[in-house]
């Protein structure tokens, strides 16, 4: 049995907030059933997820070292456990 495609897993991490240009970096992340999972070793800023209809880009080298770009995507607040980890989609 293989383990997690290169592709679904993502390292250097950039998510921007699109309607403010913050940014929160994050070491890794990984694509898990067609969502993008950041785990919190690093905190967002504060109000980063303030607003609910916010939307975010997201950008990362996956395991492949190929650039991924996610463009407009918004956090799934319900599979989100905060300051564990982020849930994208």
């Amino acid at each position: 049995m293989t383990g997690p495609s290169p592709a679904t897993r993502l390292h250097d991490v950039v998510v921007v907030h699109d309607q403010s240009g913050a940014e929160w970096r994050a070491a890794k992340a990984a694509i898990e059933r067609g969502s993008i999972v950041i785990g919190a070793s690093v905190q967002p800023p504060p109000d980063f997820f303030a607003n609910p209809s916010s939307t975010y880009t997201i950008a990362a080298l996956d395991g492949g070292h190929r650039i991924r770009k996610f463009v407009s995507i918004t956090l799934d607040r319900k599979a989100t456990v905060p300051r564990r980890r982020y849930v994208f989609s």
